[in-house]
């Protein structure tokens, strides 16, 4: 089963939701509130999620596209940024890792 990774707000959460990551609350400096990558959310999480003031939670989504679809959907985003660094210099290293950087999180 493939997996589509997204940020969403903890508003829009529900149950079942599986997170892709760390949720964690920080007051201060100090996690305050923390639940693992691979937890299934619950109505109880949700609500101490909320209570400890965490807007948005990283989540990983069944994805149901073809393989076709994916193809497709990651061609649009290399057009897409490539128009972005039409002007750029990519033989210069930092603008080349930058490059590397948002080609890959818009491709996933």
């Amino acid at each position: 089963m493939r997996y589509r990774y997204q940020y969403l707000s903890t508003q829009l959460a529900r149950p079942g939701i599986v997170l892709g990551a760390p949720a964690d609350a920080v007051v201060g400096g100090s996690v305050s509130f923390s639940l693992p990558a691979g937890h299934v959310l619950t109505e109880d999480n949700i609500r101490q999620l909320q209570t400890h003031k965490v807007e948005f939670i990283f989540v990983g989504c069944e994805d149901k596209r073809s393989d076709a679809v994916v193809a497709e959907d990651v061609a649009t985003a290399a057009a897409r940024v490539l128009r972005v660094f039409a002007d750029a210099d990519l033989n210069e290293p930092h603008m080349a890792a930058l490059f590397d950087q948002v080609l890959s999180y818009r491709s996933a």
